[in-house]
């Protein structure tokens, strides 16, 4: 393993050397010489690749907007293989805008080597911009130990010797990473809470500030369960702030337990997304995990693998009720060693700091894709005008799904299936946010050697958008080829635009 890492190592050095597109082919042959450019790429959610990120479909940028906090990492490429003495390169920069308390790392000059041909220029921002006064920050190489080296790539289109920064306002957000925790309920059990800013903070502008609420739920016995809530740690590289849930004592296997905490109000911020947490302990029933029925529903050495389905609907809205097929990428959930239904996926190493486990009877929906989304229970064919982002929408991703149980315990072939419950939020492109609670049973059966079929009825409630709770018929299969549904006898619901 550590022969094909060293590999793969070389080829995404060589891939960052050469720019890993034909950005390079096209301008220059090698007779035009070595050089050294600005190598800044920039993927589709504005986001800054930090060496040794690489992406084949992006192509170096000469400007950039700034719209978030955070430290801004510039990444400058020597294209040089044959030399022995260091190379320096001098940069200037220069400030406009009226902009103030920003710091560059280092302050005008480069380094490279020949095991070294990428250094970086950090850009630390301590102040606030504002964006009426247009600020903005240039960066120019100026000048090169070496002669023989051009200062940027030797073309008229694109010779990236010259990079200019452009700040736009940040809109202050934050969001919790996820609507669920699941504990077993050990005394001093742990779970951690995230709370994300996409576009930074200031740690002035939260200190002194309880970000989590309690809120008052269904469960009663849930008062007399005592916990500890604490700030854990602040994350500076992803801008999240991580609570630490810790519960007081020993809760019984048939002891259901569940508790809310709510983001609190921060002056000059704005909630989005996922704005509730429920900490929850489940009944607890025997389960044989050999059986590991989740197995069935996902493929770990396939990323893309989904689960394909039929939905009872009008999706037309001509008023005739169909089934609406649709597909979601597919993926287990990862647990504690402790926990009851873990199964070791120990990755063929015999090292155990890599051991994964994964729930035997969960399966969740997840896109492959960071920043998107996937079909979750069809949900996108649902709504009209519906934001589609895992930002806006989170609730199309819904990492814990299904839960299945199978007969006695012990049956390999079929069982209960469960909708996990949980609340979801999902967007429209105005930025309107919906929550929708989502429950739900059916059964399963495996119908033919390795081919299972889920039989579902999901519940959503959502009293402005349903009038209530929708409830919704399903066929799933972990297969894409499945026989036709007959038709249903009974009514069906239309999309709803947002």
């Amino acid at each position: 393993m550590k022969g094909i890492k060293h590999i793969l190592g070389l080829l995404m050095f060589a891939c960052l050397l050469w720019s890993c597109n034909d950005d390079i082919d096209r301008t220059f042959t090698k007779a035009d010489g070595e050089f050294v450019r600005f190598f800044m790429l920039v993927d589709n959610d504005n986001n800054v690749l930090e060496y040794p990120q690489v992406s084949g479909g992006l192509i170096p940028v000469d400007t950039y907007t700034k719209d978030k906090l955070g430290v801004l990492k510039i990444p400058v490429v020597l294209s040089a293989i044959n030399f022995e003495n260091e190379i320096t390169v001098n940069f200037a920069t220069e400030f406009l805008g009226n902009l103030q308390g920003v710091s560059i790392e280092p302050e005008k000059t480069l380094s490279f080597n020949s095991t070294k041909l990428t250094d970086t220029i950090s850009v630390n921002f301590e102040n606030i911009w504002n964006g009426l006064n247009n600020p903005s920050i240039k960066f120019s190489l100026t000048d090169i130990s070496d002669s023989n080296i051009y200062i940027g790539m030797p073309n008229t289109n694109l010779p990236n010797d010259i990079l200019t920064i452009n700040l736009e306002d940040v809109e202050f957000n934050y969001t919790l990473q996820n609507s669920l925790e699941e504990i077993i309920g050990l005394q001093d059990e742990e779970a951690l809470i995230g709370i994300s800013f996409p576009n930074g903070f200031f740690e002035d502008d939260i200190n002194g500030i309880d970000l989590l609420n309690e809120v008052a739920t269904d469960n009663i016995d849930a008062l007399a369960i005592s916990y500890d809530l604490e700030v854990f740690s602040v994350d500076e590289a992803s801008s999240t702030v991580f609570y630490k849930y810790t519960i007081s004592e020993d809760l019984n296997d048939e002891f259901l337990y569940e508790t809310k905490f709510q983001l609190a109000d921060i002056p000059g911020y704005t909630i989005g997304g996922i704005t509730e947490i429920t900490i929850r302990k489940p009944l607890i029933t025997p389960r044989d995990n050999s059986v590991n029925t989740a197995a069935n529903f996902y493929n770990l050495d396939d990323p893309y693998y989904r689960t394909y389905g039929e939905n009872w609907m009008d999706f037309n809205e001509d008023g005739i009720c169909s089934w609406q097929a649709f597909h979601a990428f597919t993926y287990p959930v990862v647990v504690n060693a402790n926990h009851p239904n873990a199964v070791l996926d120990d990755l063929e190493t015999t090292d155990p700091s890599d051991d994964i486990y994964h729930h035997a009877f969960r399966i969740g929906f997840d896109s492959p894709n960071a920043g998107n989304t996937t079909n979750s229970f069809n949900l996108k064919r649902w709504f009209n005008n519906e934001s589609i982002s895992a930002t806006n929408s989170p609730g199309f991703n819904i990492l814990e799904a299904l839960d299945f149980f199978p007969e006695n315990g012990t049956s390999t072939t079929n069982g209960f299936v469960q909708v996990v419950a949980q609340d979801i939020i999902i967007a429209d492109t105005n930025g309107n946010s919906y929550t929708i609670a989502i429950t739900g049973e059916g059964t399963y059966q495996e119908t033919s050697s390795g081919i299972f079929e889920i039989q579902l009825e999901l519940q959503a409630t959502n009293q402005q958008l349903f009038g209530g709770t929708r409830v919704a018929k399903y066929v799933i299969y972990n297969t894409p080829s499945f026989p036709e549904p007959n038709d249903l006898t009974e009514d069906c619901f239309v999309p709803i635009s947002l």
